[in-house]
């Protein structure tokens, strides 16, 4: 009866780690795609135009060069970033083309302390060439009850939806954003990556599971040679005694 348990408590296991395993080594490989595809992204045509919502996958971690000028009086603060151990802040500046506005993603910046202390983020409208690469709007790991924002400019968002954007400024932009080049001028801290974790950790995880699998397969075979080996014994010590 105990190795019937036992067997189906292994395979229950098996199934768990083996899954958890191969989806591990599924985003790793993800991971390396994403990877390809930034540097790739620096290699082809720049784009002279704003992609739609439908093609801004396909193009997504293309470069694009844009004339037109900022809106320094609505610019978001997208709030909890974490740079280098730091609490702080990216810059998300509204940039006119003349037939569209798109979010430019202008880099991190550290939070004070006191948190009713914002950056200077100033920047003027001059008319000006900026070059970016195109990236979806960041997304948390859980996205929670969005709090309410600021309602004086800047605005303190934590992840907003490209809902919440348009609602904020009161005009339409792409779902995504544009990753100000690290060489343009009147950005911050840009250290852009494809990825934040890359394939190596999730190979890690994938070992660690496969290796619980490992491990779960030699405790049922120790534990069934024990068995055995116990029922065995009773039915010696019972031979004498028939």
């Amino acid at each position: 009866m105990r190795s019937a348990i036992a067997t189906a408590v292994l395979l229950v296991l098996l199934a768990v780690c083996i899954s958890a395993g191969i989806w591990q080594l599924g985003r790793a490989g993800e991971k390396y795609d994403l990877r390809a595809a930034f540097a790739a992204g620096s290699l082809v045509m720049v784009l002279k135009e704003p992609v739609a919502d439908a093609d801004a996958q396909e193009y997504r971690f293309r470069m694009i060069e844009l004339s037109g000028s900022y809106d320094p009086h609505h610019q978001i603060l997208l709030d909890n970033i974490i740079a280098g151990g730091r609490n702080g802040y990216q810059v998300l500046t509204p940039f006119n083309t003349g037939s569209q506005t798109v979010i430019v993603n202008r880099g991190w910046l550290a939070a004070d302390a006191d948190r009713t202390i914002l950056p200077v983020i100033d920047i003027d409208n001059n008319p000006r060439t900026i070059t970016a690469r195109i990236n979806r709007l960041p997304v948390p790991g859980i996205r929670l009850d969005a709090a309410a924002a600021d309602s004086d400019w800047p605005k303190r968002l934590l992840y907003p939806t490209r809902d919440q954007i348009v609602a904020a400024l009161g005009t339409q932009v792409p779902d995504y954003q544009l990753l100000l080049a690290t060489d343009q001028a009147d950005g911050f801290l840009r250290d852009w990556k494809a990825v934040e974790v890359g394939p190596k950790k999730h190979y890690g995880y994938a070992f660690q599971w496969f290796s619980f699998a490992i491990l779960a397969l030699i405790f049922y075979v120790i534990l069934n040679v024990r068995w055995n080996k116990q029922h065995k014994e009773s039915l010696l010590v019972k031979k004498p005694n028939e």
